[in-house]
């Protein structure tokens, strides 16, 4: 299973916002057309009728220059503007290797990052020369209202793992999306909002809080917690990190050229490492496109012993449904499957239960977050999984996390935990035992990932 099957590509959560924002995006244009097909093979067809200009934005994955090489092969003019990346994709080591690890990635393409420009928005008076083509006689259009939109998509939600197909369905009920933003305009008034309220400033100090995320408007869940939720705006292009980089110093009015000055709040320099992340992420999976379902560390290709395949699946369905015994996760699994968006925090805590406490292959969540979030990115997915597995790029030998200890650390008066829980056949959540003990689960990831030799800390 890897990203490019049809039938498991879009979840609902990205169907859904997609039939949602498309529709209100299409109105800012006086002639817009949504079309299916392959994008090089219907623009060569076209270019046999029409003269084409073609501008595109920059990105990562794997086909994506393919198909530009093909437009390019049959005359078509296309010009590729930076998006996906705001730093040099060809960014290296003194001695010319790939980075490996995110924090010399990070001080080598720091001041480039803090510096970057954003592209300017093109004018009425550069796109003119469109008036005259009608493009409502172009072939396999799709009308641009929700309904047709959506329905292009398949009205199941399966997840494909290993030789098994799950019906979501079937294990937890269809997501709450629409208190969700759809709109650029939207989504700059949220982040416009979050650093109005002094949220920023506080960052670093907040952004891991369990507990504070459920601080907020229940019917707008961008504007709740303490962190940006610009995850969702970033993911689908309605604003890109050079954005949120000019937002930010124009808020602060400093340049961030040096984090050590005196003037630079610790909030926005945790940010903008996040900021970061990202690009490092984006980063890795275009140099090596195997990511998506191949370990980054070839020492673990092939050689964890995950658990069988009965019980894996067994261990995977409570996961989904929030069954796992780990309060901390069964909130988070509540919380994803709910809203489509899960904290930062909590993505660590169940990726690493899911692979280091129930033994199941970290490609197993990455396809159910695949299928659940509504923010999906899929280098930060690929990336975010194989850390929390430890089998991506971390010099770290294992991460083993405490259920116990990260809800202690991070919800300790439980409002996150209470939030999302709820009893099942009037038994509280609190009384429900554990899939396994975690110091036993413990012993077992590291004979699974053979490391019996290494003694790390719990985190």
């Amino acid at each position: 299973m890897t990203a490019g099957d049809p039938e498991f590509q879009f979840g609902y959560p990205s169907a859904w916002f997609l039939s949602e924002a498309l529709p209100l995006f299409a109105a800012q244009f006086d002639q817009f057309a949504l079309v299916s097909g392959k994008a090089a093979s219907y623009i060569k067809k076209l270019a046999a009728t029409y003269e084409l200009q073609i501008f595109v934005n920059d990105d990562i994955y794997p086909d994506f220059y393919t198909q530009i090489n093909k437009i390019k092969a049959s005359g078509v003019s296309i010009t590729v503007t930076e998006d996906a990346l705001s730093v040099d994709k060809e960014t290296r080591t003194q001695v010319g290797d790939l980075y490996s690890v995110f924090t010399p990635f990070k001080k080598n393409v720091w001041v480039d990052f803090v510096n970057v420009k954003t592209v300017a928005k093109f004018t009425n008076k550069e796109v003119n020369y469109f008036s005259d083509l009608n493009i409502n006689i172009w072939p396999h259009q799709i009308p641009l209202d929700t309904n047709s939109i959506i329905s292009r998509f398949s009205a199941k939600r399966l997840v494909k793992v290993h030789n098994h197909i799950l019906d979501l369905d079937q294990l937890v009920p269809r997501p709450k999306l629409a208190p969700w933003y759809k709109t650029e305009t939207e989504a700059l008034a949220v982040l416009a909002d979050y650093l109005k309220t002094g949220k920023h400033d506080q960052y670093k100090n907040n952004r891991d809080s369990l507990e504070l995320d459920t601080e907020g408007e229940e019917n707008d869940y961008a504007r709740g917690g303490k962190t940006s939720k610009m995850s969702l705006a970033l993911a689908w292009g309605l604003v890109s990190s050079r954005t949120l980089m000019q937002k930010i110093k124009s808020h602060y009015e400093e340049d961030f050229t040096n984090p050590f000055s005196n003037r630079v709040s610790e909030g926005a320099l945790t940010y903008i490492s996040e900021l970061i992340w990202r690009e490092f992420y984006h980063y890795q999976l275009f140099h090596h496109p195997e990511l998506l379902d191949t370990e980054f560390q070839t020492k673990f290709r092939g050689t964890i012993k995950w658990v069988e395949d009965k019980i894996a699946l067994e261990r995977f369905t409570s996961w989904i449904k929030g069954e796992t015994g780990y309060e901390v996760v069964d909130a988070a699994m509540k919380q994803i499957a709910e809203t489509g968006w899960m904290h930062n925090r909590s993505r660590m805590i169940v990726a690493s239960i899911l692979t280091k406490n129930l033994g199941v292959d970290w490609r197993w969540g990455q396809e159910y977050f695949r299928a659940a979030l509504i923010d999906l990115d899929e280098a930060s997915n690929s990336g975010g999984w194989q850390w929390g597995a430890s089998v991506g790029a971390d010099p770290k030998p294992i991460r083993i996390f405490n259920p116990e200890l990260q809800a202690k650390n991070y919800d300790a008066s439980k409002k996150y935990r209470d939030k999302w829980l709820v009893t099942k056949d009037n038994i509280l959540q609190s009384e429900v035992i554990p899939i396994i003990d975690h110091k036993d689960a413990r012993e077992e990831a590291l004979n699974r990932y053979g490391l019996n030799k290494v003694k790390p800390r719990d985190y």
